[in-house]
């Protein structure tokens, strides 16, 4: 099945298989893994599937203690992800440690804090030939309260503007439809001004993919009623759409995915170490199980 619209008359059959897929993919339970250090057959053949035909795959390692950041490498190098991300707020290995972090480097970043963090796909402020493709998050420890992801295969949402008018998923695709403002810290600039398309196709495989954020401020969109119109539907699908998957990840539980839609609810930390908040994130320039 292709993933992208290379040509129209194959849209009715794409438009009916991801449908389809993401329908049974929110009754389905998370893929037990028994060693993540080594994928048996069975487990690799369950995750390329769900991730072939939803751009994403919820596992659950099967073991007691407590895994640590060799373990996270290792599955990431059996689920393709060779191309990792070295981002501005990830360690030496190129994982990144979500929590609660009020000092540091990491102080201001909402991923870092307890408050809600709005829909958006990761790196969406990369500059092009540098988009993050697909990434791990991998639940250590449950916050006591709150936490929850919200998810949506971007597909779905090219679907749903495709339906209303094919137009408005074109406008979305002009490399100038959203532009990100620089990051600058005590006068210095982080990253520049960045410019670029929503939804784009990647050259070497076809595959659909998105840049998003719905964050307001300083954001630019493209002075175009065609934009407008297009942003307009999805923040309405974004917040009403019975699509959206509501899952919050258990300790031992984690998401994989070609850099779908998300968003993730406020929490509160409790008062034990086991009630800290804690996830491991990786962040690759390729998809998964692919080398694009």
């Amino acid at each position: 099945m292709q993933s992208q619209l290379n040509h129209l008359e194959h849209y009715p059959e794409w438009r009916a298989h991801k449908l389809a897929a993401w329908s049974r993919l929110k009754t389905e339970p998370a893929i037990v893994i028994q060693n993540p250090s080594l994928l048996t057959e069975g487990e690799h053949l369950q995750l390329t599937k769900q991730v072939a035909e939803n751009n994403m795959a919820i596992y659950r390692f099967n073991q007691t203690e407590p895994v640590d950041r060799t373990i996270i490498q290792r599955f990431c190098e059996q689920i393709g992800m060779h191309k990792l991300d070295q981002n501005l707020c990830a360690d030496e290995d190129s994982i990144s440690t979500l929590q609660v972090m009020p000092m540091g480097r990491t102080k201001g970043y909402i991923p870092y804090s307890d408050q809600r963090l709005n829909w958006h796909t990761d790196g969406y402020y990369n500059p092009p030939g540098h988009e993050i493709r697909s990434f791990l998050l991998h639940c250590a420890q449950a916050a006591a309260e709150g936490g929850s992801n919200r998810l949506l295969n971007h597909e779905l949402l090219y679907i749903s503007l495709y339906d209303e008018d094919p137009e408005l998923c074109h406008a979305l695709m002009a490399t100038d439809s959203m532009t990100i403002p620089a990051n600058i810290e005590n006068g210095v600039e982080l990253r520049p001004v960045q410019s670029g398309p929503v939804f784009f196709n990647n050259p070497n495989d076809g595959s659909l993919n998105m840049r998003y954020t719905a964050r307001s401020r300083s954001i630019q969109w493209k002075a175009c009623s065609r934009v407008a119109a297009a942003v307009k539907q999805i923040n309405a699908q974004l917040e009403q759409s019975e699509a959206v998957l509501d899952y919050r990840l258990k300790p031992g539980e984690g998401l994989i995915c070609n850099n779908i839609l998300h968003s993730r609810s406020a929490f509160t930390n409790g008062s034990i170490p086991q009630q800290q908040r804690l996830l491991y994130r990786v962040r690759s320039h390729n998809r998964l199980f692919s080398e694009e």
